[in-house]
């Protein structure tokens, strides 16, 4: 993409082939010296005096030209700049507790299912700063707000049940880490979307009270239950390596109920959103969901940055009168018919 600074100069343009053509027919005119015969000249010096004048003159108006051009200041694109002005950040908190392990989700259990899909949530997150909380009996934070995804997914594929070195399910204090985190920051939307298939056991911090100081600082948290109406069995392995389910001292099944209407309360305190998925499609579903209501509050505006390039043309003028300037010098003076 070619423009100029101070186009009105290539106005010149029209006149100088016109002033060009008159100084020629002027010099053209001119009397030279009278031979009474050209068969002392040999036919190559002849050619090479009716070529040197057509050539000077070509050398000049290309010069002029070229000055012209240089003096009207000619830039270009050189490439689109675009400025994101992050609109969203984005804490992603993960329950990774025992009950997690529950295998109603494919491909292996729900958290595998959850990584999976929050992988794909943050590659579509571009422009944003995404972050990550992980939780079990107590919040710990994987990775701060960052717009490094790769990194952010790398991150997140080492994430399992033995991150967090303590069992439970501290709902309220993972809130609170990703309030801290996404205070750090100064951005126009900051958002927490918590995923979690237990009710709070643990933690010093109660959940609604959490929401409430979410609410304060402006931060919108979106709630995600998973697992299926009336639990899964949660598996576990024996001291023989086999696969066993957890069961209470009667020895029935243990199945964990999700505490929804603390996880609607939560959401609803902030404006955000309460969500349930029973399955991984439903999982996928949700996610989608939430990444589209979200990434509708990013603005980008792009805008073409210019270079000068005058110095091009001016140059090329320089060595044309430089070379103008050697053939009107010396025998080719002759040739030309001056003394």
């Amino acid at each position: 993409m070619i423009r100029f600074s101070q186009e009105y100069w290539l106005l010149l343009l029209v006149v100088v082939p016109l002033a060009a053509w008159l100084a020629w027919r002027s010099e053209a005119t001119m009397p030279g010296i009278p031979l009474s015969s050209f068969r002392h000249l040999q036919t190559s010096v002849l050619h090479r005096a009716a070529f040197i004048p057509v050539l000077i003159w070509s050398l000049r108006l290309t010069a002029i030209i070229a000055l012209v051009v240089a003096v009207a200041r000619p830039q270009a694109g050189v490439q689109w700049v675009e400025q994101k002005h992050f609109g969203v950040d984005i804490m992603l908190a993960l329950d990774i507790s025992g009950s997690m392990r529950a295998e109603d989700f494919q491909p292996e259990n729900r958290l595998v299912a959850a990584k999976q899909v929050i992988g794909n949530f943050i590659g579509k997150s571009a422009g944003h700063r995404v972050g990550l909380v992980a939780f079990a009996g107590r919040a710990l934070t994987i990775a701060p707000l960052t717009t490094d995804h790769d990194m952010l997914r790398e991150t997140l594929a080492r994430v399992d049940f033995h991150t967090v070195q303590q069992d439970g399910t501290a709902i309220g204090d993972a809130i609170g880490n990703a309030i801290y985190r996404l205070n750090e920051r100064n951005s126009k939307g900051r958002v927490l979307v918590l995923f979690t298939d237990g009710e709070n056991n643990a933690g010093y911090l109660d959940p609604i009270k959490a929401a409430g100081m979410a609410k304060v600082k402006n931060i919108r948290i979106h709630t995600i239950a998973v697992g299926r109406p009336g639990g899964a069995p949660i598996p576990l392995q024996n001291a023989f390596g086999e696969k066993i389910y957890l069961r209470d001292s009667d020895g029935r099944l243990i199945l964990p109920q999700i505490n929804e209407e603390s996880l609607v309360r939560i959401a609803g305190i902030t404006g955000g959103q309460y969500f349930r998925a029973t399955d991984t499609r439903g999982l996928w579903a949700v996610y989608d969901a939430i990444n589209r209501m979200e990434h509708s509050e990013i603005k980008v505006t792009r805008e073409v940055s210019f270079e000068e390039r005058y110095a091009y043309a001016a140059w090329f003028a320089v060595a044309l009168l430089l070379l103008l300037s050697s053939l009107m010098s010396g025998r080719f003076r002759i040739l030309e018919g001056r003394t």
